[in-house]
């Protein structure tokens, strides 16, 4: 059996074409975590159909409660294997609690690792919690080929355990986008005039200091523009209900979208987060990030010319108006950058799983 712990958005995209691969070699048993409010994972998985098992919860921004959170899941996942047996590899993208069992308990760990840094230089200053927690722990790592190996090799890992392919992840899941239901009848949204999306950072997470305005702030000052404002919530939606309440042109989404349902239907998307910058940027739309620091993705986009930073609302303002007035895509070199070798698959990840483990 394989074990496939999913806790966070961006790998639910990543791994629900490796599903039905790693099917053909093993059972496989998906597990995933769901919170009041965080809930986007879990919801992800029921969008695409993928069956999952869950386990625990999102312990929020406090340490002491994202400790508990991972001691709670990892006693839930004990028992669960004391019930079905033991996997025979474990499987994931930034699972700290899922490792840590999979350790103790023998198993064999890969891991997909692009964010093993917190920051843009190969630093062991810079490595991040989750990283120093579960990384070192690995058999196999995978990552994509603009993060450089030695940021594994500082956590002690030689370079026989390390493999980098050759695409930024988004590729993956994006290549063969086609657009489906408008995303904008669905809220109600009219269609004669600009949509910009907004999508929030992400605040809890460990490496991020503080939640910022800047964002917002920005929000505010482009809804005097004759646009649509929809904004994509991190973790929920009642504070930004509360906050935007007063304006016309500002719409909360509260359920989830598949890609293909609003991407193709938006003019700008301004971002606090990672990978729907590298996704709206992979598909050639217009995007500002507002992140409160810079990653080796980050880099790579600004240095392209595939993205723009903006480091106070003014600066998301008058971005955003001159984007909106000369708006240009350039996709073909989007995705140039973005695969590099010509394709996006998990044929060669594959093979040296299989190789190494069921041969």
């Amino acid at each position: 059996m394989i074990w496939l712990d999913i806790t966070d958005p961006k790998y639910v995209l990543f791994f629900k074409d490796f599903i039905p691969l790693l099917k053909g070699l093993d059972d496989v048993l998906i597990t995933t975590r769901k919170s009041d409010d965080y809930d986007e994972c879990a919801n992800l998985l029921g969008l695409f159909d993928i069956q999952a098992v869950c386990i625990g919860e999102y312990g929020g921004a406090e340490k002491l409660d994202k400790l508990q959170a991972r001691l709670m899941r990892q006693q839930k996942f004990l028992e669960l294997f004391k019930k079905i047996g033991t996997p025979k590899i474990f499987i994931t993208g930034v699972s700290v609690e899922g490792c840590h069992t999979a350790y103790g308990l023998n198993i064999p760990i890969i891991q997909f690792s692009d964010t093993p840094i917190i920051g843009h230089r190969v630093d062991s200053k810079l490595l991040s919690i989750v990283a120093r927690l579960s990384l070192p722990l690995s058999t196999l790592i995978f990552h994509p080929f603009i993060v450089p190996s030695k940021c594994y090799k500082l956590l002690g890992l030689n370079q026989n355990q390390i493999f980098s392919y050759k695409f930024i992840d988004v590729a993956l899941w994006l290549k063969d986008l086609k657009p489906a239901k408008d995303f904008r009848d669905i809220l109600n949204i009219p269609k004669n005039i600009p949509t910009i999306l907004v999508r929030e950072e992400e605040y809890k997470a460990h490496y991020v200091k503080s939640r910022l305005n800047t964002i917002y702030e920005g929000i505010k000052k482009l809804s005097s523009l004759n646009v649509n404002i929809v904004i994509m919530p991190r973790y929920g939606n009642k504070e930004l209900k509360q906050e935007f309440k007063k304006y016309q042109n500002i719409y909360i989404a509260k359920q989830k979208f598949k890609p293909q349902e609003f991407y193709p239907y938006i003019d700008l998307l301004i971002g606090g987060g990672g990978t729907m910058n590298l996704e709206s940027c992979y598909l050639g739309i217009p995007t500002i990030s507002t992140r409160s620091l810079f990653l080796f993705h980050d880099i790579y986009l600004l240095k392209n010319n595939l993205m723009q930073h903006a480091k106070n609302s003014d600066e998301i303002f008058m971005l955003a108006k001159n984007i909106l007035t000369n708006n240009t895509k350039n996709k073909q070199k989007a995705r140039s950058l973005f695969e590099p070798s010509g394709d996006a698959n998990f044929k060669s990840i594959l093979k040296i799983i299989k190789k190494k483990f069921y041969s």
